[in-house]
């Protein structure tokens, strides 16, 4: 595994916090510092944003302490919570799959800091640690089972 050429903003990672977010809590102390040395902390202040719906990142976010709110707006600019997200959290995974834009905003709603990993990294974990791609399968999942039913109720309206 090798890591993105990246600024560090909050200090260094360590595998005891890596190792309270979901994805990994079955990996050893091992596979956790491994993980850990390719993230990178970043702070975010309470209403401020962490993922823009318009911006260029395309990296993966894990929420080490706080919490925010994943929204998305509607075409007239009303703003749709769409999940709140606390500490163990992960985020930002389907931009850092396909490459693609954000397919929604986050917003800090507390004091947050996070742990940032690059998109190829999260994805060489992916292929090197087959329970964490297993988790974030069953959590793409569980979002487009949640997406079609706000689908089919907005369709019946």
């Amino acid at each position: 595994m090798s890591s993105d050429d990246v600024t560090l903003d909050g200090g260094p990672v360590d595998a005891d916090e890596i190792g309270r977010i979901g994805l990994f809590l079955d990996l050893g102390e091992k596979e956790r510092s491994a993980i850990a040395a390719l993230c990178r902390k970043r702070s975010f202040s309470a209403g401020e944003t962490i993922i823009s719906s318009v911006g260029a990142d395309h990296d993966v976010y894990f929420m080490l302490e706080g919490s925010a709110d994943v929204v998305n707006h509607t075409l007239i600019g009303d703003a749709l919570e769409l999940d709140r997200l606390g500490a163990g959290a992960y985020f930002g995974e389907l931009s850092a799959l396909d490459g693609g834009p954000r397919s929604a905003e986050v917003r800090a709603i507390e004091d947050c800091l996070v742990a940032a990993m690059a998109p190829s990294d999260f994805r060489n974990i992916l292929a090197e640690y087959p329970s964490v791609l297993v988790l974030v399968l069953h959590n793409l999942a569980v979002m487009i089972r949640h997406s079609n039913l706000t689908v089919l109720q907005h369709a019946t309206i």
